[in-house]
């Protein structure tokens, strides 16, 4: 993986150097730690559906703490997207030529992640905003026309 981060290997991608992070996600991320380990450089084994989902549910885990504390991402490999495209990617231009599907590295938004929400106005709120706005430009070119 490039980037800021420059070329890390396997053994470093889920090596996140953030405290709490490593604290709360231990559970979640031992799983991908061991199968990267187990594989000892062995493209084929890394490539594996199996190694690939502990990877992807080790960084669901930092993705959701990330987002729950409202926090800015630490590290380049926390919870992110474009590193586990890069891993996906490092498959594929391994040797053993693995494709590995888009939705196998995607991550879900967790279930209580409240998101960005409208606050649309009502009939009678838009109308007080749009009068108020056309008063003030109406008046604002009355002023300048009579200049």
């Amino acid at each position: 993986m490039g980037g800021n981060l420059g070329n890390i290997t396997q053994n470093e991608f889920l090596s996140v150097p953030d405290a709490k992070l490593t604290a709360d996600c231990s559970t979640q991320c031992a799983p991908g730690t061991q199968a990267i380990q187990a594989c000892n450089n062995d493209d084929s084994c890394l490539c594996t559906d199996a190694t690939i989902a502990s990877v992807v549910a080790c960084q669901q885990c930092m993705f959701a703490d990330l987002i729950q504390d409202f926090r800015k991402m630490p590290d380049l490999r926390a919870g992110s997207v474009p590193a586990l495209s890069a891993y996906g990617a490092a498959c594929n231009a391994s040797d053993v030529h693995i494709v590995v599907p888009p939705a196998k590295l995607a991550l879900a938004l967790p279930a209580s992640w409240n998101g960005p929400t409208g606050e649309p106005l009502n009939l009678g709120g838009t109308i007080a905003y749009v009068a108020s706005g056309a008063i003030l430009s109406i008046g604002s070119i009355v002023i300048l026309c009579t200049m």
